[in-house]
């Protein structure tokens, strides 16, 4: 098992995500629909630097998005992992900060 964890200042992401090649860097269009605040695609991003930190390599952005299950509840997907296990994720936002938490059960960690 592998564990990532990262944590977002919200008002310094907001400037980042004032420039449009940022976030086709990191996000899918998909993603940008689906995004209602500032906050929640600061989570999202927090998500997939967790994700690289559990893995121990950052690769390609693109390659890991997040969805909602029909409860509502965050899912991180990605074509990086040769197994295609799912990924367990939990996101929140308070304030100025967003924080992820990713858990890569029998990752294939470099």
């Amino acid at each position: 098992m592998s564990v990532g964890i990262d944590l977002v200042y919200i008002p310094e992401f907001k400037e980042k995500a004032g420039d449009a090649s940022f976030l086709e860097k990191v996000f899918l269009d998909s993603e940008l629909r689906q995004s209602d605040s500032p906050e929640r695609l600061a989570g999202w991003f927090a998500a997939k630097e967790a994700f690289f930190k559990a893995r121990g390599v950052k690769e390609d952005w693109l390659g890991v998005w997040i969805e909602h299950d029909p409860t509502g509840k965050p899912r991180l997907f990605t074509c990086l992992l040769s197994s295609h296990e799912r990924c367990d994720v939990s996101i929140a936002h308070r304030g100025d900060y967003a924080v992820a938490v990713v858990v890569l059960p029998n990752a294939d960690v470099r």
